[in-house]
């Protein structure tokens, strides 16, 4: 059998002296392994399809082992996110998120795969701070997987007068200071004005923006928890500002 996908390299591994196992997410099939025959060769034809950020169209077709990558024609290889070490830094930590997802749906999965190609988009190709790009990514994320950040008021009496706000990781929701529980954290003023703010700026807008310094920093690490509580997985990059 024989298949048309688009679809985004999220990571590879060597298999074999000349083989690569590539993961795809792609539109229509989610995550999936393929095998790229020959890739290591140095007059191999499909080089570009090894490479994590890539973004093409790939044709597989069943092999004895799992699917085998036979064609491919690239969309967007995004390789600028490699060139800057910021940039890189923002990239592989989005594809280090979308790795860790067991999606609920379909349509979640294909929510979550337009979400990705539009933040690396963003990321590669807009003069944006590349931290803006994680950031709303991530919210955008908690938006589409049923679990978003409400700011406007408290998660449990509703109330939308208060100026201390506090996250509570068990349940990922925003409360006021009455509704407080154990083990939650408060938001500094400058993380809950940047999450504010994110959460009301579209992809195209993020430009435009200039938050409190170092303000998406702090945002990015409760974000970051967030995620991890939610999905119960660690991500590797959080280690690196924790």
């Amino acid at each position: 059998m024989t298949q048309k996908i688009q679809a985004i390299v999220i990571r590879s591994n060597d298999r074999k002296e000349k083989d690569k196992n590539v993961l795809l997410f792609s539109l229509e099939n989610g995550k999936m392994w393929a095998t790229l025959k020959g890739v290591k060769s140095p007059t191999a034809k499909m080089k570009l399809a090894q490479n994590p950020f890539c973004y093409g169209e790939f044709v597989l077709e069943d092999g004895k082992a799992g699917q085998i990558i036979t064609g491919f024609e690239a969309i967007e290889t995004f390789h600028e996110i490699s060139e800057d070490v910021d940039k890189y830094f923002e990239g592989t930590a989005i594809l280090e998120i979308i790795n860790s997802i067991d999606f609920s749906s379909k349509e979640e999965m294909a929510r979550v795969f337009v979400l990705t190609i539009r933040s690396l988009k963003t990321l590669c190709f807009e003069n944006v701070l590349p931290l803006y790009v994680l950031d709303k990514f991530l919210i955008s994320l908690f938006d589409i997987t049923g679990t978003p950040l409400e700011t406007k008021r408290c998660s449990c009496c509703d109330t939308t007068i208060f100026e201390r706000m506090f996250i509570d990781y068990a349940t990922g929701e925003l409360t006021c200071i009455n509704c407080m529980k154990y083990g939650s954290e408060e938001l500094a003023k400058t993380t809950i004005s940047a999450l504010k703010i994110l959460s009301s700026t579209e992809f195209d807008k993020l430009q435009t923006l200039k938050l409190a310094q170092d303000s998406e920093l702090g945002l990015l690490r409760v974000l970051a928890r967030n995620f991890e509580a939610r999905f119960d997985k660690k991500l590797k990059f959080v280690g690196i500002f924790s």
